[in-house]
């Protein structure tokens, strides 16, 4: 489970601002991000931290980050941190509705997300990811007394709809196992 994973902070494609804003700096700040993230090989989780960031409006936010995000996302799980303003991840939460992305952040210690809420039936399994930060589907599914089946295949749904991440693994059987994570840390 030894997997690749990466930081980059924000404010290094923001041309020095504190306070980034609009379109055209986010389409600037995106293709210096792609270019960046294609020069890394087989990182799996990239957090981006938002430290020296004041400000950033909606539009700043939808195109360099929930853009970039949707170009890796079968690819590469992103996560924010570094998040202290809640008017920051307001604008967040309203780029990633606009750009219809899910995004995991991290602020202090607390997972939270922005964008497309979960289903109502997700939730129950979110909650048990979210506080073990990893777990088996055999853990869920005690956990909620379902079906092993039934807990995978919701599993493996919240994964694709992006609010955690599956690694594959060798279980002890000799067969495979996943394990599903919450998407970065605390930092």
């Amino acid at each position: 489970m030894n997997e690749k994973s990466y930081i980059i902070a924000l404010c290094d494609f923001t041309d020095g601002s504190s306070n980034p804003y609009g379109t055209t700096r986010g389409r600037k700040a995106r293709a210096q991000l792609l270019e960046h993230i294609a020069k890394l090989v087989e990182v799996k989780t990239i957090g981006i931290s938002l430290k020296g960031i004041d400000g950033a409006d909606v539009s700043f936010l939808r195109e360099s980050l929930i853009f970039t995000f949707k170009q890796y996302a079968k690819k590469i799980s992103f996560y924010i941190f570094d998040l202290t303003d809640e008017d920051i991840i307001a604008n967040l939460e309203g780029a990633a509705i606009i750009g219809d992305f899910r995004v995991t952040c991290w602020v202090n210690d607390t997972c939270r997300f922005v964008g497309p809420e979960p289903s109502p039936s997700s939730l129950p399994l979110l909650k048990v990811v979210l506080s073990n930060r990893s777990v088996t589907t055999t853990q869920v599914a005690q956990a909620l007394e379902m079906s092993v089946q039934n807990a995978s295949t919701r599993l493996k749904r919240l994964s694709e709809e992006g609010f955690i991440t599956r690694v594959e693994m060798s279980a002890g059987s000799g067969g495979k196992e996943f394990i599903y994570k919450v998407i970065g840390n605390s930092a």
